[in-house]
């Protein structure tokens, strides 16, 4: 059955041009019904009485919709980054205000430590603007003792990590403020060489005697050889070192702990039973330990001893004791 065009074009007519929204309905509830049964929906029955092509205006349709959808989901994801970007440089200036708060205000200030580490090289300056400095030996040396050397590794770490919170908060602020230079850095020339001194107190000049030392070492490396190379040979040597060390450290102390163990053992006093009776092999029969036990009672340190020392020294109970007792004093009162 094929569809009826002129009758499908008269009830759209009521869609269009209908009196109330009740009959609007209902004609577009019919349309629907009658376009259904042949395989077409609301949007193609405009086309259908124009005389178009449904297939085509479908696609149309189609593609309209994806594009509109593309374009709300870019104007989503515009928004979205919009406000990414927003919350990043909020994240940027509350990190930033909290940086310069802790310095209170004197982050890019020279601190007392660092015009010390420049005073102590400044006659090593090269001459020219920005020759940098000549690092001879005595120029190291002098850069060492500006500050005390640190003697341990925890002090070294503790020295040199202070120095990169402070390089990492000002690289960090200039950063935000859009102030960054390749060429330049925040820290001066000579707290950078102390830094390097630092490392390689860390890495392997300072000498460690326990494994706690040794793990922090080779921690350090670790995450130092990621930044640059570092000789192998110069890294296995301090381990091993180290190792020799701590097991030297292990051996003494094992050794002074036996020593304070000797020294503070007492000996036990001697037992008065055994001094005074010396103990003598248990006898198998009933017989035989009636006869050790009168022995034992007979004897005058019987009296310094109780009833249960008696049984476990024969290998019996307590009350047999007192029962081998009672029979001898009846014994003697008779």
């Amino acid at each position: 059955m094929m569809l009826d065009l002129e009758r499908l074009r008269k009830i759209w007519t009521l869609v269009e041009r209908g009196g109330s929204a009740g009959e609007c309905a209902a004609a577009k509830d019919r349309v629907c019904a009658i376009a259904g049964r042949h395989g077409y929906v609301l949007e193609d029955i405009p086309v259908l009485l124009a005389g178009g092509n449904v297939h085509k205006a479908r696609e149309v349709r189609e593609r309209q919709q994806r594009e509109k959808e593309t374009q709300r989901q870019e104007a989503e994801e515009a928004l979205a980054k919009k406000a990414a970007l927003k919350a990043h440089r909020q994240a940027l200036r509350d990190q930033t205000n909290e940086i310069t708060g802790r310095y209170e205000g004197r982050l890019f200030h020279v601190m007392p430590d660092e015009h010390i580490l420049v005073e102590a090289v400044q006659s090593y300056v090269l001459p020219g603007w920005r020759a940098g400095y000549d690092w001879s030996s005595s120029a190291l040396e002098a850069l060492r003792s500006a500050l005390p050397l640190s003697k341990t590794l925890d002090d070294a770490l503790a020295e040199l990590n202070l120095w990169i919170t402070l390089r990492d908060d000002r690289q960090f602020v200039r950063r935000a403020y859009r102030q960054a230079s390749q060429d330049e850095d925040v820290m001066p020339e000579a707290v950078l060489k102390r830094m390097v001194i630092l490392a390689d107190l860390v890495q392997f000049e300072l000498p460690i005697n326990t494994i706690d030392d040794l793990m922090k070492r080779v921690s350090f490396q670790m995450d130092t050889r990621k930044g640059r190379q570092m000789s192998e040979a110069i890294n296995l040597e301090a381990i091993l070192r180290d190792l020799a060390a701590a097991r030297q450290t292990h051996i003494s102390e094992t050794e002074e702990l036996k020593t304070h163990i000797r020294e503070t053992e007492a000996p036990e006093p001697p037992d008065p039973v055994q001094t005074t009776c010396p103990p003598k092999p248990r006898h198998n029969t009933a017989t035989g330990r009636r006869k050790e036990i009168e022995a034992i009672l007979a004897s005058p340190d019987s009296q310094k001893m109780t009833l249960r020392e008696i049984a476990s020294l024969v290998g019996v109970s307590p009350a047999t004791v007192l029962n081998i007792r009672r029979r001898m004093k009846r014994g003697r009162s008779i």
